[in-house]
């Protein structure tokens, strides 16, 4: 397979649908270069690499994560390289670690769906000869890294999904690492979004001046797509606010716009009263 190129320094090995096999980004600077994300499993991150080898580029020196999430992690260590990770990705994985360890039977109702999910899939592949990531560098809000006249960003910016989830952000280029950051969250009892995490987690992102945003499970974003979606994210929170009446909820939205409802809208509207729900 052959890396998608996004601009003259970035490229990204596209996420394949209706698998849980996300994006991996590459970054490459003049002296090094930065792997986003660790793959799914071993083979995973070999696929990738057999990628980048084929690329006139400096060889990867770092890894970073953009969050904790099994198939995000799963094949890091395989890369072998300097792994860049927020002290709360660190914390999570050392108790995925020691779960696996200790051989305690996984519970879904004790761990929650995230950490059984994320812990199980570990381990399966762990004991087929998988290594779990190290931390080799570990950071609390943001830190910068120098990959020789291109400066990469990493900042934990939170969201819905995952307290430590990060966005990794190339200047140079405008291009936006976003892993699963402006998804749901997936631990409550109903997947769900809640307005005023998600327009903090917005702002965040907004800060920069961005022209390509890749997620972990979709095509890459625009500036003038992202926007859009963004805009209506909000749209949407703030008209369903704490009601919870899905039903009335669409009919309402689809009347204040004079037209019926897209699969999306009510893709957000549910989101949102679930998150009033749980």
């Amino acid at each position: 397979m052959m890396l998608d190129k996004l601009t003259n320094r970035v490229y990204a090995l596209p996420y394949e649908e209706g698998i849980t096999k996300p994006a991996l980004g590459l970054i490459v600077g003049n002296k090094y270069s930065l792997v986003v994300d660790g793959g799914h499993s071993a083979e995973h991150a070999k696929e990738f690499l057999r990628a980048v080898h084929k690329l006139n580029s400096p060889k990867p020196k770092y890894l970073t994560i953009t969050h904790w999430h099994w198939d995000h992690v799963a094949g890091a260590e395989t890369m072998n390289l300097t792994n860049i990770i927020n002290y709360k990705t660190k914390e999570n994985l050392e108790q995925v670690k020691s779960l696996i360890k200790e051989d305690q039977e996984l519970n879904v109702e004790s761990l929650g769906k995230v950490m059984y999910s994320t812990t199980l899939h570990l381990k399966e592949q762990m004991n087929e000869g998988l290594k779990l990531l190290n931390a080799d560098i570990v950071f609390k809000e943001k830190v910068e890294v120098d990959l020789g006249e291109l400066i990469c960003v990493i900042e934990n910016i939170g969201g819905d999904h995952s307290l430590d989830s990060n966005l990794i952000y190339v200047e140079d280029e405008k291009v936006m690492f976003l892993g699963d950051s402006i998804y749901r969250d997936l631990d409550k009892v109903h997947k769900c979004y809640h307005i005023d995490i998600v327009k903090s987690l917005i702002e965040k992102i907004m800060k920069y001046d961005t022209d390509y945003y890749l997620t972990a499970h979709k095509p890459v974003y625009t500036k003038e797509a992202m926007h859009a979606h963004f805009r209506s994210m909000i749209d949407i929170g703030e008209f369903v606010g704490l009601r919870t009446d899905l039903k009335q909820l669409t009919i309402d939205y689809g009347e204040t716009k004079k037209r019926r409802t897209t699969a999306e809208e009510r893709f957000l509207i549910g989101s949102f009263v679930n998150g009033n729900k749980n």
